[in-house]
């Protein structure tokens, strides 16, 4: 790196000379009033006659092409960018307005010594190239031709030109010659010396260069190429990229292209580091992976402007949309991965898309909070990926059992507790895209005819409306009997109280029979299905409010519909537990957890709660002695059954399982940490023996299908299986004499082979390698060829 004291005219004259602004910068951005501050210092040069005035740094990457020496800017764009703005509304003024008496402005060595290299070729005449819709505006008014309105390039041009007109030719020469005062800071990166333009860049950045997330992974994906390349990869990958998901929405689409990636939501502060982890990490190159990215980026698409995108799942797609939890696209794109890859058809695609659908309803009508979902939309898709990796089941069984197993705060609500909830569910004070939502579905569902509720709410044609009134007069409360408050009370926002009417002021608080009757206005004459119910009732109360839920219920489970589990012989999964949510750990085996990233084995619960604090309490040991947790003390008389973390330091272990993890919670909260900083891996039962197949005895711990795919990758590893018997095991015939109960043929060359019409993959995912390509052991086995398989393998070792 060489740095040093210069001038800016001295920096942008003189032959052979270009500066790029390169693609992966932003566009020219200094507003008016950053030009009027540069003219108001230029006058105060002339003024007070200053030797030099200071004007910050320029740092490149100087590259020799062969025709002329090329400056690829890696800051101070828009301080060359502006002064060559300034020179040239000074050259085309004086060139206009010959009357004026300048002496000292050399209007053809503007032109020829800073704006234009005069002995270059045509196309390579300007000094200065900026990024394209800059260019385009800065090359017009180089040659005088019909200026591009609406860019910065234009409009401060324009500004230099009016100010210039508003000036003596004294004071126009003082500034002009107060341009060639403007000193800066040259600093020129060479990469062949060990100089890193990103590294720089990160640091500029990090002093205040205020960069959108996306300008940052542009600038991190194409600084460090050579310009031509630069160009090339701008205009294949990223303008592509920016054109699919919209500029505005690129930070949110990274966001969640990274999510898919890495399983984790990151905050978008983060995003850029993140990405340079992930690109580190996975080992991919630049180009694959921002090819992959603009195939998400038609998912994102898609998921994002349903309105926009004619599919098949459009109108899931905009019903997602309204309950506003972006979280789940992270799983929406593994969907629609799963589908594009074959795993999932398109209806099985659009069942999938339903159940998210309902799983968030669902989760809203039982007041389970959102930010549970945050990590499960993204952890999802890898669990159904391992899923079918490792057994014999369809990508939407899989999906389905997944969500169906979550617990606690994460939970898919069972029927029940739909039910349960809903009667009770305060639709009123709900969020008013949710409360219109809800609203739509139950006036909808069944009917033709459909009501575009949303918009008549929105433009106030239907208003919702209490049937019992906010506000109880004398009549209503004689009606409702001498517990009217309870019923108020428990009843007022509730989803069998509400309505939708396009005459809500009009009903006001007048008894229920008015409400009814009223001429042309009233329920009678409603054509909305939601008020149909009321046609029928002489009064309204408790009675009928709990019938009309009751009924809307009926709706509701309907539209809302809960998946079966995936029909399997898995014994329940751990699962991994994170330590704010409100798992039931009791009676439950800890066989994991991980503390601040490290793993750390476990028997059981008590060993775990151990394990946990000792790692905490070695973090911040100020945390245990300021908060006060009854659990804790200083000596082993202060708590039961003391457990020692250090000398003057107990936590008691004497409590249920319940209170360890209450405990646990209390110093993960007090030391503010991430949901994933403590984890615990839980299940029902104890882990099975470990496999290994040189033992007999653990043959049974594993599943046939996978039994049979370790002894066949066994045998081929070891060379124990010849050619000719490999590809008699891709015929059926041969499978079927071997082993009776398997329909399809053990081995193929395809994993989509013998699928016919179903969406059903038979093959596992991972292929063997036999003579240097892909083979594929079928998943289609059953226990009554376990003891078949076995002897075939053995029949290979003697």
């Amino acid at each position: 790196m060489d740095a040093s004291k210069n001038n800016m005219l001295r920096l942008i004259s003189g032959p052979d000379k270009k500066f790029i602004i390169p693609v992966y910068q932003r566009p020219y951005s200094w507003k008016k009033e950053n030009c009027e501050q540069l003219l108001k210092d230029l006058k105060e040069v002339y003024e007070r006659k200053h030797q030099s005035h200071f004007f910050g740094s320029v740092v490149y990457v100087s590259e020799n092409n062969g025709s002329c020496q090329e400056f690829i800017i890696i800051d101070g764009q828009q301080r060359i960018t502006t002064v060559s703005l300034f020179l040239l509304a000074i050259r085309n003024y004086v060139q206009k307005h010959p009357e004026l008496d300048v002496k000292t402005i050399n209007t053809r060595k503007i032109k020829n010594a800073y704006l234009t290299d005069e002995y270059a070729d045509n196309a390579k005449k300007l000094k200065l190239k900026l990024i394209q819709s800059d260019d385009d505006a800065y090359n017009a008014l180089i040659e005088g031709k019909q200026p591009i309105e609406d860019t910065s390039i234009t409009s401060n041009y324009n500004y230099f030109y009016s100010e210039i007109g508003k000036m003596t030719v004294p004071e126009l020469e003082g500034v002009y010659n107060a341009i060639s005062t403007l000193d800066i800071v040259s600093i020129s990166l060479k990469p062949e010396d060990g100089d890193n333009p990103q590294l720089i860049f990160e640091s500029l950045n990090s002093t205040g260069l205020d960069l959108e997330t996306a300008d940052k992974i542009r600038n991190y994906v194409l600084m460090n190429m050579k310009h031509a390349k630069q160009e090339k990869f701008y205009r294949d990958y990223w303008e592509p990229l920016e054109q699919t998901v919209g500029h505005g929405e690129i930070n949110k689409f990274i966001r969640f292209y990274l999510a898919n990636k890495t399983r984790r939501l990151y905050d978008e502060k983060k995003l850029y580091f993140e990405f340079k982890y992930y690109r580190e990490d996975s080992g991919l190159s630049l180009e694959s992976i921002l090819q992959d990215m603009i195939e998400y980026a038609e998912y994102y698409r898609e998921i994002t402007a349903p309105d926009k995108n004619s599919t098949p799942y459009s109108d899931i797609l905009k019903r997602i949309s309204k309950l506003d939890v972006k979280t789940c696209v992270p799983l929406i794109m593994d969907l629609f991965k799963a589908n594009s890859s074959g795993y999932i058809s398109d209806e099985e695609l659009r069942k999938a898309l339903e159940i998210i659908e309902n799983f968030i309803v669902r989760r809203e009508v039982c007041d389970l909070p959102t930010n549970a979902l945050n990590k499960l939309f993204v952890q999802v898709g890898a669990e159904v990926d391992k899923d079918i990796n490792d057994e014999d089941i369809s990508y939407y069984d899989a999906f389905c059992r997944e969500l169906l197993s979550k617990t606690g705060r994460s939970r898919f609500p069972n029927n029940h507790e739909f039910r349960e909830r809903f009667e009770s569910y305060d639709l009123y004070n709900a969020k008013p895209g949710m409360r219109k939502y809800i609203l739509e579905r139950l006036e909808n569902f069944g009917i033709r005819e459909l009501v575009d509720v949303e918009k008549l709410v929105d433009d106030k044609t239907l208003t919702i409306e209490h049937v019992m009134p906010q506000t109880l007069s004398d009549e209503w409360k004689k009606q409702l009997g001498e517990n009217w408050e309870l019923i108020q009370t428990r009843y007022l926002n509730t989803p069998g109280n509400l309505t939708l009417t396009a005459y809500n002021s009009d009903y006001s608080n007048s008894p229920f029979e008015k409400k009814k009757t009223m001429p042309e206005k009233g329920f009678l004459f409603s054509k909305l299905t939601l008020n149909d119910y009321f046609k029928n009732c002489d009064s309204w109360g408790e009675e009928q409010i709990r019938e009309r839920a009751g009924i809307l219920y009926q709706k509701a489970e309907k539209i809302w519909w809960m998946p079966s589990a995936a029909e399997t012989d898995e014994d329940a999964k751990p699962e991994w537990v994170s330590w704010d949510e409100d798992a039931d750990v009791t009676s439950k085996l800890v066989t994991q957890v991980e503390v601040m990233g490290t793993l750390i084995n476990t028997k059981d619960m008590t060993e775990a709660y151990r394990k946990i604090h000792a790692v905490l309490f070695e973090l911040d040991p100020t945390i245990y002695y300021n908060s006060g947790f009854s659990w804790f003390g200083k000596s082993k008389t202060d708590v039961r059954k003391a457990r020692k973390l250090s000398d003057n330091a107990y936590i008691e272990t004497n409590t249920n399982s319940q209170d360890k993890m209450k405990a646990i919670k209390a110093v993960c909260e007090a030391m503010e940490l991430d949901s994933d900083d403590v984890r615990l891996l839980i299940g029902d039962k104890p882990v099975k023996a470990a496999f290994d197949i040189n033992d007999e005895s653990t043959y049974s711990a594993i599943k046939t299908r996978k039994l049979a795919y370790e002894m066949f990758g066994k045998l081929i590893h070891d060379g124990l299986i010849s050619k000719e018997e490999v590809q008699s095991l891709r015929t059926k015939e041969r499978t079927k004499e071997l082993f009776r109960h398997t329909d399809y043929s053990a081995l193929a060359d395809r994993r989509d082979a013998n699928k016919g019409n179903s969406s059903q993959i038979r093959y596992r995912k991972n292929p063997l390698i036999f003579e240097g390509k892909e083979l594929y052991v079928t998943t289609q086995w059953f226990d009554d060829d376990r003891d078949a398989i076995v002897q075939w393998y053995r029949s290979h070792l003697k």
